[in-house]
């Protein structure tokens, strides 16, 4: 199964890297990049395994927890899995950065 970062993607992934970063540890870097390996791993396996959005206008975005802080959106179309955006789950979704 083809995995597909969104520029999205990798720019919120950085992010939440390097906030982890700033207010902790390298060690907690690596476990969320290790978290996060393990849930893409999974959505190879298993690209169903977590729930659909239930907007309408996001109805086949997928959101899976990697952490209770984090999560991450993607789409998942035939043999390929896209994912969106990572999202730090204590931000407010209607405040800019």
């Amino acid at each position: 199964m083809e995995i597909f970062w969104t520029p999205e993607a990798k720019a919120s992934f950085d992010e939440i890297t390097t906030f982890i970063e700033r207010k902790f540890s390298i060690k907690e870097v690596d476990q969320f990049v290790f978290e996060t390996l393990r849930v893409i791993d999974s959505l190879e396996n298993y690209p169903e395994l977590f729930p659909e959005s239930k907007l309408r206008a996001l109805k086949s975005v997928r959101k899976a927890l990697i952490h209770p802080h984090s999560s991450v959106f993607y789409i998942y179309r035939k043999n390929t899995i896209v994912l969106l955006l990572f999202w730090d789950n204590r931000r407010d979704p209607k405040k800019k950065k």
